[in-house]
């Protein structure tokens, strides 16, 4: 089978599982057929446990008078409300002209290029302060589907209730100029989620080995913004496991806790102890790779890894808008940066990021997928001597 039908073939079958959230159902069939598929490729693997915070809501709400009851989703990391719920009038957010409501409607469209940063948390304080029990976030792709928020505080979440509505649900027929009700009703728990680690041995045991790694879990069935990185990662695994032994060793991580502040790299990361510092570099394989109409990155921590990358990509025909030098943007490389270990990432986006729309006929282009497996095994390679 070629590259791209390769892609597709394991592209569909990560899709088919379901919602990948971390330990859910499809998470954990992912960590399963994972190892499965690196197995066949001559890979030995192993699952790696770790903890995790997982939401079990029973009402997560919004009542409006003249317009009935709209469902949504928490924020992961946001608080809840009584079982009755927070009742108030609303004021809108923008501009600067929040009026103080109790209930505090912020609309943010795909336009908005900062609606998924981390500095969200600076304006929920702020619109706590100036009087919002509660906030109603609207957020969507183009179609008006939800996009939902990774947490960036999984195990300390903020006290003001956030209940995320998609556009499409209350853009038409909801009468927002009386009182609305809020409410979000249920517990947070703690679960087991499953990381998928292994390891290609190289010929020098002295070597520092690199790393591969990608994010496996995501808020829905994620076939572009995570499927095509499982794609890249399990082919360029089985070229190199399949091929002349290399020099360095490969070690291969896919992550859960993605859409948790990154929870499953960081225990693999503590996992390691200063052996994050020792490996020669990390690819990280992030978001959105082979995505259509996706906005390609690419971001390394020095002129070296950045200039294997671009030559690397050139090679196949394809363009990243690189940061500058230093800068890991958004992503799991960030956590490797912080340690201060080597990096290559490749990252980005599309329309459907984050939404219940991001399935393969719609946000993937297969043939890109397939340039980006020789793109990264020519870095790996590069990197493994």
């Amino acid at each position: 089978m070629s590259g791209a039908g390769e892609a597709e073939r394991r592209i569909r079958a990560y899709e088919a599982m379901g919602w990948h959230r971390t330990g859910w159902p499809g998470d954990e069939a992912a960590a399963d057929w994972l190892i499965a598929e690196l197995a066949g490729a001559g890979v030995e693997a192993r699952e790696q446990r770790f903890r995790a915070p997982r939401w079990r809501w029973e009402r997560a709400e919004v009542r409006v008078a003249g317009g009935g009851t709209v469902l949504g989703e928490p924020l992961s990391d946001g608080g809840l409300t009584r079982p009755e719920g927070l009742s108030g009038r609303v004021g809108f957010v923008g501009d600067g002209e929040y009026d103080g409501s109790p209930i505090a409607v912020w609309r943010r469209g795909p336009e908005d290029t900062d609606r998924l940063a981390a500095g969200v948390y600076e304006d929920l304080a702020a619109l706590q302060a100036a009087g919002a029990r509660a906030v109603v976030l609207v957020m969507g792709d183009e179609q008006g589907n939800a996009v939902l928020r990774n947490a960036e505080r999984p195990w300390e979440p903020i006290g003001l209730p956030v209940l995320q509505v998609a556009p499409a649900d209350v853009e038409v027929g909801v009468d927002w100029s009386e009182k609305a009700t809020v409410i979000i009703e249920g517990r947070r728990e703690v679960v087991e989620a499953r990381n998928v680690v292994g390891e290609i041995a190289g010929t020098d045991s002295e070597a520092a080995p690199a790393a591969l790694i990608t994010p496996k879990s995501g808020w829905f069935t994620c076939a572009a913004e995570r499927g095509g990185g499982i794609a890249v990662w399990l082919a360029v695994a089985e070229r190199i496991a399949q091929g002349e032994r290399p020099r360095r060793g490969l070690r291969l991580v896919a992550s859960s806790g993605h859409e948790l502040h990154h929870l499953g790299l960081e225990a693999y990361l503590e996992s390691l102890g200063e052996g994050v510092t020792e490996a020669a570099a990390w690819v990280h394989l992030g978001a959105s790779i082979g995505a259509r109409r996706g906005t390609a990155r690419l971001a390394a921590s020095d002129a070296e890894l950045m200039g294997l990358a671009q030559s690397a990509l050139a090679a196949a025909g394809i363009e990243r808008e690189a940061f500058a030098v230093g800068r890991s943007g958004y992503g799991e490389a960030r956590n490797i940066a912080e340690v201060g270990g080597r990096y290559v990432s490749l990252l980005g986006g599309h329309p459907y990021f984050h939404s219940p729309m991001d399935v393969f006929e719609r946000a993937v282009d297969v043939e890109l997928v397939g340039r980006h497996v020789d793109a990264v095994e020519r870095m790996v390679r590069g990197l493994l001597g």
